[in-house]
């Protein structure tokens, strides 16, 4: 899913140094506010495997608040952006307990984004890392069942930091995820522990 924008969508972000920022906020604001762009973050949110299984016809969508910049936005000097990357999401709600389906966008060539689901909910692990974690997901959870085709993870929670930098928000963090593999949900604590060679990841059911 790709879109390309007009010389008057300029891909900007808040906290880039600009020499007027005010302007900037609103430019970036307009661009995440476009219609082409909101169509594909909602194309790729519910492309999801937890929508895809779970979905229903009457859910609504709300954009979501939150953004985390995952490489800086860089823009050529005819201010059009040229690289970057950033989560994003839609709150579905009506079928349930309200979901969060994350949306990566990426900023593919000058003025082209483009958009991919991520893990739902609340998980504060970068992209790389999502995915590296969700085999230690799998096997803490026993792993999915043989002729089991739907297997994928229903929901994940930050669970907070803990160490010496948790008053800080630094160093280790768990997440709580919960796993669909073909029968009751399974919920797994994850750990994320970043040291200066990486970052160590860590899975163990929930009641251990």
């Amino acid at each position: 899913m790709k879109i390309r924008l007009g010389p008057a969508l300029v891909l900007l972000f808040p906290w880039m140094a600009q020499a007027d920022p005010a302007a900037t906020a609103q430019q970036f604001a307009a661009v995440m506010q476009d219609k082409g762009h909101r169509q594909m973050v909602l194309e790729a949110a519910m492309a999801t495997p937890v929508w895809t299984y779970k979905g229903c016809a009457a859910a609504t969508f709300a954009q979501g608040q939150q953004i985390a910049v995952y490489t800086p936005i860089v823009f050529d000097r005819n201010g059009e952006p040229v690289s970057g990357e950033w989560r994003e999401s839609e709150i579905a709600s009506g079928c349930g307990a309200p979901v969060t389906l994350n949306v990566l966008t990426k900023i593919t060539a000058p003025a082209a984004l483009e958009t991919g689901y991520l893990l739902p909910g609340g998980t504060i692990a970068d992209p790389i890392l999502q995915n590296a974690a969700q085999g230690y997901a799998v096997k803490a959870a026993g792993g999915a069942p043989p002729g089991c085709k739907t297997a994928y993870i229903a929901n994940t929670e930050f669970a907070g930091y803990d160490g010496p930098g948790a008053a800080q928000k630094t160093g280790p963090w768990q997440e709580i995820w919960t796993l669909d593999l073909c029968g009751p949900p399974i919920k797994v604590v994850v750990r994320f522990d970043a040291g200066a060679t990486g970052t160590t990841i860590s899975a163990a059911p929930q009641n251990q």
